[in-house]
């Protein structure tokens, strides 16, 4: 009879756990760190020292992510940074454009949003990168013409 009950039992923690799984309960996205901390994972991605995945406390906004992330590079656009705000599969997901900017020049913390467990930040570049590494581009295969131009004009000097 004692057999019998354990098994029960355990069976029904295997279907409890079993659907816990699948359901992707909000508090599944939380986990316990050091000193009983409770952290979530969030990304960020582009123009920042240390961009990747990092698990910070529960109530971590932008501006702490940014930092942990070693802050934005020099050519990083923070008058534009977007946060994609990951939802279940019934909602549609949510894209916000901060002006961090705007944050430095007047101090208003109602601009910068607390993260989410999933959110993703994308920090793009300014418009002067992407035409310095044009023109770097460029520059480089001119250089090539030259080198080749130089080649010719000395192979039919014979």
């Amino acid at each position: 009879m004692v057999k019998h009950s354990i098994i029960v039992i355990l069976l029904l923690a295997a279907a409890l756990q079993a659907q816990t799984f699948t359901e992707q309960s909000s508090a599944a996205q939380y986990i316990l760190g050091r000193e009983d901390q409770v952290l979530m994972a969030v990304n960020i991605w582009g123009f920042v020292a240390k961009p990747g995945q990092y698990m910070v406390p529960y109530d971590t906004d932008l501006i702490s992510l940014l930092s942990y992330a070693g802050g934005p590079r020099e050519e990083a656009k923070i008058k534009n940074i977007k946060l994609v705000r990951a939802t279940t599969e019934e909602e549609k997901g949510e894209v916000f454009e901060i002006d961090v900017k705007s944050f430095i020049e007047s101090g208003d913390t109602s601009i910068i949003p607390q993260l989410r467990p999933g959110d993703t930040v994308i920090v793009s570049g300014t418009s002067y990168h992407f035409f310095s590494k044009f023109f770097e581009f460029v520059w480089r295969i001119a250089t090539i013409a030259q080198a080749y131009a130089f080649i010719v004009y000395w192979a039919g000097r014979d």
